[in-house]
């Protein structure tokens, strides 16, 4: 797997299992963005935040370092009325 694809997979792991919203079934990947590479073994802090539209940003560090960004769309919720 490209190593960008693994951020991005575990982003939408973390976001899937912290909020409980679906993304991996429905949802979307908006916007990605990579700004530097990743050492092996270096530790890499994930921090995103869930919009009012609930799209969900999210931004990759290592130290003071942003390794990638980019937003989220979640499966639309359907209605089982």
């Amino acid at each position: 797997m490209v190593p960008g694809v693994m951020l991005i997979d575990e982003v939408i792991h973390t976001v899937e299992s912290t909020t409980g919203q679906a993304m991996t079934t429905g949802g979307h990947i908006t916007m990605a963005k990579f700004y530097s590479p990743a050492s092996p073994g270096e530790v890499l802090t994930l921090c995103f935040d869930t919009r009012a539209d609930a799209s969900i940003a999210f931004e990759i560090h290592a130290n003071n370092r942003r390794i990638a960004a980019g937003d989220l769309s979640p499966a639309a919720k359907t209605s089982t009325c």
